[in-house]
């Protein structure tokens, strides 16, 4: 195995004192990425594991880091078993719920293309946004959601 393939392994443990050990005789590895073009920090994100996050950010992480297969950076690793679940960021909730208020289709065929599980998901009053949609008579939106 690797020293990358160590320090991956370790972060995806979220063991603290071996990803340490790793970074103190390889500290080039610290950005460097596995076959996916993900770093450890990608997946001491997805796992939750703090202190490792903080370790390796503290060591010079690239925090914003895009992996090679979704193009998504750690903090989009960390919320992305959530997602699997149906989850979302508030702000992005907020976003589509303003984009259906305006009566902004391009935005709204944009959000669903990204993250097709809105078409179920409501706004912060516990509106279905399909619902938001129909009540303020925006039937092409109303149709993007489906019947």
């Amino acid at each position: 195995m690797s020293e990358l393939e160590k320090l991956i392994e370790a972060a995806k443990r979220g063991d603290l004192a071996e990803v340490k050990s790793i970074l103190q005789d390889h500290r080039e590895l610290i950005n460097q990425r596995d076959q996916s073009g993900a770093t450890a920090l990608h997946y001491a994100a997805f796992g939750g594991h703090r202190s490792v996050v903080q370790e390796l950010v503290k060591h010079g992480a690239e925090i914003n880091a895009r992996d090679g297969k979704f193009d998504a950076t750690p903090a989009g690793w960390a919320i992305e078993y959530l997602r699997e679940m149906g989850g979302f960021l508030a702000i992005e909730l907020n976003d589509m719920a303003y984009a259906i208020e305006r009566g902004d289709v391009a935005w709204v065929k944009r959000f669903l293309g990204r993250l097709p599980a809105f078409r179920g998901a409501s706004d912060a009053q516990g509106r279905p946004f399909r619902l938001l949609a129909q009540q303020l008579g925006n039937q092409e939106i109303a149709d993007l959601f489906g019947r």
